[in-house]
């Protein structure tokens, strides 16, 4: 038996274009990295672990106050929840599963933090 091949594609880039589209109030302010230079709110996502089909991304979800922050992950759970069939250059985003949304301060900036992790399905559009 042969397998397959298979196109990898950028979850990442997909996912960060996403967010930004579903979540306008960040005006864009979703980083692959902490910007001490963007003013808040803002999101930074990291792949933790998995393949392109069931790939758990890690949104860190920044504010101004801890409400802001915990309305801005729920917005992004409900986002991702209703997610189905969203494209992204060569990238088709089939679906999101919500993993769970914490309350993570960083006590070092004193900055209200929380984490949602959500698991993307993915794959190549053609």
């Amino acid at each position: 038996m042969v397998a397959e091949p298979r196109t990898w594609v950028d979850v990442e880039s997909a996912v960060r274009a996403w967010a930004r589209e579903v979540l306008p109030a960040i005006e864009d302010r979703v980083f692959f990295g902490v910007s001490n230079e963007a003013p808040m709110p803002q999101l930074v996502l990291t792949r933790i672990s998995g393949p392109d089909d069931r790939c758990l991304i890690q949104f860190d979800v920044w504010g101004e106050t801890k409400s802001a922050a915990a309305a801005l992950a729920a917005d992004l759970a409900t986002a991702a929840d209703a997610l189905s069939r969203h494209t992204h250059e060569t990238t088709l985003l089939l679906g999101a599963r919500v993993e769970g949304v914490r309350w993570q301060p960083d006590e070092e900036s004193d900055t209200p933090r929380y984490v949602v992790d959500v698991t993307f399905t993915a794959s190549a559009t053609s």
